[in-house]
């Protein structure tokens, strides 16, 4: 009976630390989109206007994305060039909204450091 207590009492330790983790455990890959947004206005030092623009242009491209993965008909080819065709797009529209220096700021924060971190392997 005392093993049994004492394999119990083990499982019960165990398991709480597996859960006692960081909490990232269920969370997407990269975090909440409206959170990234707002670290990057904050990154970028944005005044308000500009703000209100980063938002709805970070908005819409999101939705459009959305759109676009729905689509299940495109190949990975042409889904790929569709969602790089976005990317310009919303870096064309960021680039109306940002000073110079935040632009540059703004594409060096896009850029992913390395292809293996981005993909997990080398491409």
């Amino acid at each position: 009976m005392k093993k049994v207590i004492g394999l119990c009492l083990v499982l019960l330790i165990s398991s709480v630390s597996v859960f006692a983790q960081d909490g990232k455990r269920g969370a997407k890959k990269g975090g909440d989109p409206a959170q990234r947004c707002e670290k990057m206005i904050a990154d970028l030092k944005l005044d308000e206007k500009q703000a209100a623009d980063f938002r709805k242009v970070e908005a819409e491209f999101r939705d459009k994305m959305k759109a676009e993965r729905k689509q299940a008909d495109l190949d990975r080819r042409k889904m790929r060039e569709k969602m790089m065709s976005l990317r310009d797009d919303r870096d064309a529209e960021m680039k109306k909204i940002l000073t110079e220096d935040q632009y540059k700021q703004y594409l060096e924060k896009q850029r992913p450091q390395s292809p293996r971190k981005r993909h997990g392997r080398k491409e």
